[in-house]
């Protein structure tokens, strides 16, 4: 059962970490699926591991990049 403070929730709206453009919750019905980048980093002693919302086009862009440069290092040797 739900009351009338569900209308006067505030709703924080994601972002894509990488472009800014908002994310959208519901699946448009094509190919744009968004992903999840991470941010590892370490202060002293102590490693942090933090999850960044990406929209469908940054996470294809992130990852095929990351992919290509994989590649180049594997031809270097």
């Amino acid at each position: 059962m739900a009351s009338h403070d569900v209308l006067f929730e505030h709703v924080e709206k994601l972002e894509c970490d990488a472009c800014g453009a908002p994310l959208v919750d519901e699946d448009d019905g094509g190919y744009g699926i968004a992903g999840n980048g991470a941010y590892l980093w370490k202060r002293g002693d102590r490693i942090c591991l933090e999850s960044a919302p990406l929209c469908a086009s940054c996470a294809s862009a992130i990852g095929m990049a990351a992919l290509a440069r994989w590649e180049i290092e594997e031809e270097e040797g």
